[in-house]
């Protein structure tokens, strides 16, 4: 006649460690595994230099213009000069400095709305 079992009664306790989490749980006669691993969060928009105060509203009224203007990149540097806008270098706009900001601004929009990369790395599992 086969050997009738019980089943196995889990009990489940939360454990918290050093770091304020964790948790531990299951049959308490064998040992838990403990598993260690590195989580890697990446995003282009995390990079600590940003335009500066005039950059942005330069750049933002170049895309408004442009965008939503319809407005040619000569256009543009005409009514910017008009009113008193400059390079963030002091010169002179012309269309070609307006086209490079316009670029420049499309090109950083992007990247901060790029997604999030996250990687899990290293993982060891140690005493299992």
């Amino acid at each position: 006649m086969p050997q009738q079992t019980q089943p196995l009664r889990y009990e489940c306790k939360e454990l918290l460690h050093r770091n304020g989490v964790g948790w531990v749980g299951g049959n308490s006669e064998k040992a838990v595994p403990t598993v260690k691993y590195v989580v890697k969060i990446s995003h282009k928009g995390l990079l600590l230099w940003s335009y500066s105060v005039y950059q942005k509203e330069l750049s933002e009224k170049v895309l408004d213009l442009r965008d939503r203007g319809g407005l040619t990149f000569k256009e543009i540097a005409e009514k910017l000069i008009l009113e008193g806008y400059r390079s963030p270098r002091g010169f002179d706009l012309g269309p070609e400095s307006v086209f490079s900001i316009y670029k420049k601004r499309k090109i950083r929009d992007a990247r901060m709305n790029d997604s999030l990369r996250v990687e899990i790395v290293g993982v060891e599992i140690e005493g299992d």
